[in-house]
């Protein structure tokens, strides 16, 4: 499949078309291509893709960005206030005059990648149409390599600011790699202007060598009226540990999911995530996770405050190999209402091959509780002020696992400023 595209479904396939047409069609991308042309676009009854179909892309006429930085714009207005290793980009385009050079790390970037490089590239824990397609059309992205016992003074900050005009799609392909006993923190941080409403394609994947370290925060904070589509991966390796934390804080639809493979003995991963959706905004978090050797641990926490009417999804599955002896995973997932019209569909999942294991998994759905509200109303809080508290309360338990203070700080901020409930007088 060189320079055409045929797919099974003829549903959205010219759409598909045009997005092929405008792809860099590297080589690696071509053959991306040629698997979403194989399977094809899940359909509107796919239940994994009810609430959150790829055909949302194409609701307006896409096209590329201009990818010309505007010249009143202040990036640093819009960052995160914290010192690290900078890199921007800005409507799909590396911004080199603004990014910062960083010491004993190696950066490559998507059109200069090796074979094997190229083929990490192409490699899923979990690969979806949506893997496929973020990687078929990433204009920008960059190979990151830690050497073996480097660890990052500085975190590594990869910043994308988006103009967000109506029809723009942005597809960003970055992969990070730590060589034995690195240490780094990756944040991953996605901003755009509220210009009409466009979508944003983001793809990141982690690879944790044998006893590295590696914390991965992501930000999601689109405008009104953008989407964000992602899938992200995470590979560790023995004696490795890995945290990621996912805070979704704005965006009118927002699909992501984190597929994690443990790989080696001993392996440790966290997996957690907030997400914020009001009006009528659509959040999904989905988690996808391997045990595929002895002696490893997982932890997951996920929340979701809903407001408005919201639709949200938590999708979450834990997969335990018959290798995987005396595994040790929990999930869970405890989500918040604060209206009669806001939804939430629940799914957390187990399979289990493997003997002598520890797994369990938990999913709560509620509002604010009335008790705890008399409670503070009768030593002297007002219940606006109770209510705020509540819910700071609730979402305070996965903010509060991201070691950054400047990224807590930022996070604490846009939760307040997201969050202001109303007296039920």
């Amino acid at each position: 499949m060189v320079g055409s595209l045929s797919m099974p479904n003829p549903a959205n396939e010219q759409e598909l078309k045009n997005l092929f047409a405008l792809s860099p069609q590297l080589d690696w991308q071509r053959l991306q291509w040629q698997q979403l042309s194989q399977t094809g676009v899940p359909g509107a009854r796919d239940q994994d893709w009810l609430h959150t179909p790829i055909s949302a892309i194409f609701t307006n006429p896409t096209r590329p960005s201009l990818a010309q930085p505007m010249d009143d714009l202040s990036y640093e207005s819009l960052s995160l206030h914290t010192d690290a290793y900078r890199l921007v980009f800005f409507d799909g385009k590396l911004q080199e005059t603004l990014s910062d050079s960083i010491p004993a790390v190696t950066i490559t970037s998507m059109a200069a990648l090796s074979a094997e490089q190229s083929e990490q590239l192409r490699r899923s824990v979990n690969a979806d149409p949506l893997c496929w397609l973020i990687d078929g059309m990433a204009t920008t992205g960059v190979y990151v390599e830690i050497a073996a016992e480097q660890a990052l003074d500085k975190p590594l900050y990869l910043f994308h600011l988006n103009s967000g005009n109506q029809g723009e799609v942005c597809s960003y392909r970055h992969h990070v790699h730590l060589k034995a006993q690195a240490n780094a923190t990756i944040i991953e941080h996605h901003v755009s202007l509220d210009l009409g409403g466009g979508t944003s394609l983001a793809r990141l994947t982690l690879a944790v060598d044998d006893r590295a370290e590696c914390e991965h925060i992501k930000l999601v904070e689109e405008g009104e009226n953008q989407q964000h589509f992602a899938h992200n991966d995470i590979n560790v390796a023995a004696n490795a540990q890995a945290t990621s934390h996912v805070l979704m804080l704005a965006g009118r639809m927002t699909r992501h999911q984190t597929s994690s493979a443990l790989l080696g003995s001993e392996a440790d991963i966290a997996m957690n995530s907030l997400a914020l959706p009001t009006d009528d905004q659509v959040v999904e978090t989905r988690t996808y996770l391997q045990h595929q050797a002895s002696h490893c641990e997982s932890n997951q926490q996920h929340k979701l405050i809903g407001q408005g009417r919201s639709k949200s999804t938590f999708d979450g599955m834990i997969l335990v190999s018959p290798d995987a002896i005396q595994t040790n995973g929990q999930m869970d997932n405890h989500n918040l209402l604060l209206s009669d019209e806001a939804r939430v569909f629940c799914r957390p999942k187990l399979e289990i091959y493997a003997d002598d294991v520890k797994c369990s998994h938990g999913a709560t759905t509620g509002e604010l509780n009335p008790e705890q509200l008399f409670y503070m109303q009768a030593r002297g809080i007002n219940e606006t002020q109770a209510r705020q508290m509540l819910i700071q309360a609730f979402a305070r338990d996965v903010l509060d696992a991201v070691s950054l203070k400047a990224v807590r700080d930022h996070a604490w901020q846009r939760v307040s400023a997201r969050l202001t409930p109303v007296s039920q007088d």
